[in-house]
């Protein structure tokens, strides 16, 4: 199961919603600081302080082979305007390149941790007219980060966050110190960033 943060769960559970979710890469580029920041989007945003450029790309499915291994999982970016062959030209196929896949909501980007990060390396690319293809080496995927945030029992991970988008408190109660029964004092319960269910002593990171 995917460990959602409270505003992807509420965006998650609504029947309709006036945002999207959005699929965002980053291709690091060798020699370069700035890596290239794509959004499957019909508008660029802004998200953690950097512009992501919308893109057309799509992600392939991940497959196995007859024994079982996780194939290379296949991205394809527009060719259209030749921009993305132009860095895979000029980095001998970007081939060893890291690419970085993140999932975040349209509502939420001022929060800076994304729904989902998965970690990739290219193993190989083909251009065409239309597509640019890397494909993407799924040994990698084990760096998918995974619980986000360390999570206890009787502790809300958002008290320095206090009235901030995870804490979600619009009254006029001060600072609460963390505990399940203060967000239940503030009528906040169903945002308590905290896991009441693990057991006496229970750490999770």
């Amino acid at each position: 199961m995917l460990n959602l943060s409270v505003a992807g769960v509420l965006e998650k559970s609504q029947l309709a919603s006036d945002g999207v979710w959005l699929l965002l890469v980053e291709v690091a580029l060798p020699d370069s600081a700035e890596p290239l920041r794509l959004v499957r989007n019909n508008e660029d945003i802004i998200w953690n302080g950097d512009t992501w450029t919308a893109f057309n790309f799509k992600l392939g499915e991940i497959t196995e082979d007859n024994k079982g291994k996780p194939q290379a999982i296949p991205l394809q970016v527009s060719n259209i305007t030749q921009i993305v062959q132009g860095y895979v030209e000029e980095n001998n196929g970007l081939t060893g390149t890291t690419v970085t896949l993140r999932v975040v909501h349209s509502q939420h980007l001022d929060n800076t941790l994304p729904e989902v990060e998965e970690i990739f390396t290219v193993q190989s690319t083909s251009c065409e007219s239309k597509w640019v293809t890397f494909f993407l080496g799924s040994d990698i995927s084990t760096q998918l980060r995974f619980p986000f945030r360390r999570v206890l029992k009787n502790f809300c991970a958002w008290r320095d966050q206090y009235k901030g988008i995870e804490c979600g408190y619009a009254g006029s109660l001060p600072a609460c110190d963390g505990t399940l029964q203060s967000c239940r004092n503030r009528g906040n319960s169903v945002r308590y960033g905290g896991e009441p269910s693990i057991p006496e002593g229970g750490l999770y990171a």
